[in-house]
C-alpha cells in the first residue's frame, strides 16, 4: 500500500475492503504499508513463485513495471470519476501568481514515483519553462530547489508551515480542500467538472491558491504480481469489480472507536444511514479536528472498474515529455 498521505493510517482506511475479501473468500489479508511509492514497486518486483500480492499503487507503476511484472486488476473510481489531477499550489499571500515565478524558489512534492504528486508537478514546471535537471535520477533541478520524498499531505503541510517553501506539488485530494471553489470554477473547468474533491473545496484553513493543474490522469490501479495466476486471484478480481460503493463504507462507530474520536452518536448514526448533514452539528474545535480525521480515513474510492495496461498510456506520455526513463526512477 502506497503512503499517499502520511497522516492517515492506511490499514484502517482500507479495512472495509479487507473485510469484504476476507469474508467472501475465507482468506486473511496481511496489510503492508510501504515507505515510498518505489517501495511498493520493489515488493511487486521481488514477488516469487507462490506469492499472492494485491497492491494499492500509483498509476506510474503500470508502465514502469509492465505486463511481465504485474497485471492490472482494475482502476479505482472515486464517486463517478475515473480521472484525477496533479496540482501546484502556493499560499494566498505569497505574491506568486504563475508557475514561472517559482524560478529560484523551493518546491515541496512527492517523489517521481507518484504521478499526481511528483511527475505531474514536474511536468507543469517544465511546461512553464523551468529546467527540472536530473531529478528522476535522484539529482536536483536547475531552476528551482526540489524538495521531494514526502507524501502529498506533508508537501502541503510543509508549504503551510515552512516560509522557505514557495509552492507544493500534490494530488488534488490533498490540495483542493484548501482552495476556494470560486477559483477552481473560474480558472480550471476540467478540475471543477471532474473532481469529487470540489465538494469540499475551501473547507480547510489556511487558504491556498492554485498555480496550475495537470491534464487529467487515469486514477490509481489495484494490481497483482503477474505470477499469481490461480483461480482465487481471478475470483477476487471479479469480486472487486462488482463491489458497490456502500459496501466500501466504514461502520461509523467502529471507525470512530478505532481512531479514538469524540463525535456525537447521533452524527455517527446518521453517517451510517446516509443522512448526515454536518451543518446540523455545532462541533467544538476538538470535535471539528476529530471529524476531519474521521473523514480522512474513509476509503477514498467508491468502486473498481475494469482496466488494463493500455489505460495508463497517458502516464507514459508524461514520462516521455519529461525525458524520464522508468528504469531510472528512484
Amino acid at each position: 500500500m502506497n503512503p499517499a498521505e502520511d497522516t492517515i493510517d492506511i490499514e484502517v482506511q482500507y479495512q472495509p475492503l479487507f473485510e469484504l475479501i476476507e469474508d467472501e473468500f475465507d482468506v486473511e489479508i496481511d496489510g503492508l504499508p510501504t515507505q515510498s511509492y518505489s517501495g511498493t514497486m520493489v515488493e511487486l518486483e521481488r514477488a516469487g513463485e507462490g506469492d499472492m500480492i494485491l497492491a494499492d499503487t500509483s498509476p506510474g507503476a503500470v508502465p514502469q513495471l509492465g505486463p511481465e511484472e504485474i497485471d492490472v486488476v482494475g482502476m479505482r473510481e472515486a464517486f463517478g470519476a475515473e480521472r484525477y489531477f496533479g496540482t501546484l499550489v502556493t499560499t494566498a499571500d505569497s505574491g506568486i501568481t504563475e508557475v514561472s515565478d517559482l524560478e529560484g524558489e523551493a518546491v515541496a512534492m512527492a517523489d517521481v514515483g507518484s504521478v499526481s504528486g511528483g511527475m505531474a508537478p514536474l511536468w507543469m514546471l517544465q511546461e512553464a519553462g523551468l529546467d527540472i535537471g536530473n531529478v528522476a535520477e535522484g539529482g536536483g533541478a536547475e531552476d528551482f530547489e526540489w524538495r521531494s520524498g514526502v507524501s502529498h499531505d506533508l508537501a502541503v503541510e510543509e508549504l503551510i508551515n515552512d516560509d522557505t517553501i514557495a509552492a507544493a506539488g500534490a494530488g488534488e485530494f490533498a490540495s483542493v480542500p484548501h482552495v476556494p471553489v470560486e477559483q477552481i470554477e473560474d480558472e480550471y473547468p476540467d478540475l471543477y467538472e471532474i473532481s469529487p474533491e470540489v465538494d469540499i473545496a475551501g473547507t480547510r484553513d489556511p487558504e491556498l491558491r492554485l498555480l496550475d493543474v495537470s491534464p487529467a490522469i487515469p486514477r490509481a490501479p489495484i494490481v497483482v504480481n503477474a505470477g499469481w495466476q490461480d483461480d482465487l486471484r481471478y475470483d477476487i478480481e471479479e469480486f472487486m469489480q462488482n463491489v458497490e460503493a456502500e459496501e466500501l463504507q466504514h461502520d461509523a462507530f467502529d471507525l470512530a472507536d478505532e481512531l479514538g474520536l469524540d463525535l456525537p452518536d447521533e452524527m455517527l448514526e446518521e453517517y451510517n444511514e446516509g443522512t448526515l448533514d454536518t451543518d446540523d452539528y455545532d462541533l467544538d474545535e476538538e470535535q471539528e479536528a476529530d471529524w476531519q480525521d474521521f473523514d480522512d480515513h474513509t476509503l477514498w474510492f467508491s468502486g473498481v472498474v475494469e482496466a488494463d495496461h493500455d489505460a495508463y498510456e497517458p502516464v507514459r506520455d508524461f514520462a516521455e515529455d519529461l525525458d524520464i526513463a522508468f528504469d531510472d526512477i528512484e
